[in-house]
């Protein structure tokens, strides 16, 4: 049965949000999928599967547009931003993610929603390889870490104007699933290839989770009665390189050769790329601040999000089946 209320999806055409609106399934009478661009489920231009989703074309970074909903909202999900970094001039990351953080918070007042989920990120802690937990002082070093760090202060102000509304903010790592995209379709690629060379070394932290895993927690937290939280999101374990790479050779079968390349070399070919303005380089993903970044750990602390009592569905070995299913068994996209 659907509830009698509506929910409003910010960025619902990208990776989360298509993965989110399809799996709040018929948990309400509407799902807004508000987003810049068309919505795609996968490699198909439609709205997923769901006769109550209606698609809004919206830009965040402008006014928003009161008119274009109901005029009952039962929760606002916030997950428009330009994140991916590198790639996009620095004015970008601060016009989108601050400004839509404004303008989406303004919209909630007009419309009265007592509810906002929030998906900020880890790149709020900045560069380290110490663990790093909520309790954490933010310490960004790029425009998009900054950008969140300001959104999470809106979103707060926004909770603070009236007792009686509920904010929830979720910092996720590395999210990965079908139509992803980004450094773990990039390995699978690789590996299937039958060549994957590990970046300087191979004990690198990366914090990550499944994007079904997310979308479950984000539907848990619109119906949570805590009045504010915030909450660190990957698996606990301590999830290396090697060990996405181990598991995908597991899960497949794959057989590729994985050499480990020297940091120093490592540092030198990025150094050369820098010096190259290929189109086919950037494609396959050889960009040199995208190079450097496999070498740095993100490790974060879940602790906090297992006391909660959130349990991942979908450990690493299981994720990566699900993922293939969701490709039909065909090349991870």
């Amino acid at each position: 049965m659907a509830s009698s209320g509506s929910v409003i999806i910010f960025g619902g055409s990208g990776f989360v949000g298509m993965h989110l609106a399809w799996m709040l399934g018929e948990r309400f009478q509407k799902v807004f999928i508000a987003d810049i661009r068309n919505p795609k489920w996968h490699c198909q231009d439609a709205v997923p599967d769901n006769p109550r989703a209606v698609y809004v074309p919206c830009d965040v970074r402008n006014e928003i547009d009161a008119g274009q909903f109901d005029k009952s909202i039962d929760c606002i999900v916030n997950l428009a931003a330009v994140h991916t970094s590198p790639g996009h001039p620095a004015h970008e990351y601060f016009e989108t993610n601050i400004l839509g953080a404004r303008n989406i918070t303004a919209l909630a007042e007009k419309l009265g929603t007592k509810r906002i989920v929030f998906t900020s990120s880890i790149s709020v802690y900045g560069p380290s390889e110490d663990e790093k937990n909520e309790d954490d002082i933010p310490m960004p070093s790029i425009p998009y870490g900054s950008s969140k760090t300001i959104a999470e202060f809106i979103h707060r102000e926004w909770l603070n104007r009236s007792s009686d509304r509920k904010l929830s903010i979720m910092r996720p790592a590395v999210i990965f699933g079908a139509g992803e995209g980004g450094n773990f379709t990039r390995i699978a690629n690789m590996l299937q290839r039958g060549f994957f060379p590990y970046p300087g070394r191979k004990d690198t932290i990366k914090g990550c989770l499944y994007v079904k895993d997310i979308c479950r927690f984000i539907i848990d937290r619109m119906a949570h009665e805590e009045r504010y939280s915030l909450y660190n999101f990957c698996y606990p374990e301590k999830i290396t390189t090697e060990t996405i790479v181990r598991t995908f050779k597991q899960a497949f079968g794959y057989r590729a050769f994985t050499p480990l390349v020297p940091l120093w070399l490592v540092n030198t070919g990025a150094g050369i790329l820098r010096l190259i303005k290929n189109p086919f380089i950037e494609r396959m993903g050889l960009v040199p601040d995208r190079i450097v970044k496999l070498v740095r750990s993100t490790n974060i602390s879940s602790q906090k999000l297992v006391k909660s009592g959130f349990e991942f569905k979908y450990p690493l070995p299981d994720a990566l089946r699900d993922w293939s299913q969701d490709c039909k068994g065909k090349a991870l996209y």
